[in-house]
């Protein structure tokens, strides 16, 4: 399995919320704001065997304007690599539309949204994306670029994430909560038949 940890990479540039000035220097590098990226180079070569640099990937959400908000929009990013590498790409907000295409070989960028009133985000407290491998009956099993020791552990996420590094699990119904701020909430990829 393919994994990226964005959190080696803060020697790459990554220029982004250019709509609004840019982000500050501490925060214009791939170790900051290349969660997207990350993983939609994971998605490629784990569905097709697509390889991108993540330099690459980056200069590409750049050149395809992925890079006016704060972070990637993957909306934008997304059908790109989509295209690149002979994938299919629809977006949806439904949990159920999620795992049947899980469970028919897909995999998905998830949108996590982050803390909110009474909710502390498991994947982030503000927002990052999450690749979604699959799914069974209760569970989802995920790779997440800014995986570091003890993540996992701070409080009010203990106890509500299992990592096998670099496999990190929750439930179906935490991946939904931490995504439910978010539209669209999942991006699905496929292999074109």
């Amino acid at each position: 399995m393919y994994y990226i940890n964005q959190l080696d990479y803060e020697h790459i540039p990554y220029r982004h919320n250019l709509d609004n000035g840019g982000a500050p220097p501490d925060k214009s590098n791939a170790a900051a704001a290349g969660c997207g990226p990350c993983c939609l180079c994971m998605m490629a070569e784990n569905l097709t065997f697509c390889h991108m640099e993540l330099a690459d990937c980056i200069m590409l959400s750049e050149k395809c304007g992925a890079n006016r908000k704060p972070g990637t929009d993957i909306k934008v990013l997304g059908p790109v690599v989509a295209s690149m590498c002979g994938l299919e790409f629809e977006t949806t907000d439904d949990m159920d539309v999620l795992i049947r295409h899980l469970r028919s070989g897909g995999m998905a960028v998830a949108n996590s949204g982050g803390d909110r009133e009474g909710y502390t985000g498991l994947f982030t407290h503000g927002g990052h994306y999450i690749a979604v491998l699959s799914a069974d009956e209760k569970d989802a099993c995920i790779l997440d670029p800014s995986y570091k020791e003890g993540k996992y552990e701070e409080e009010g996420r203990r106890g509500r994430a299992e990592v096998h590094s670099p496999f990190v699990y929750c439930s179906l119904d935490t991946l939904r909560k931490d995504c439910e701020n978010r539209s669209p909430a999942y991006y699905l990829f496929k292999r074109k038949r």
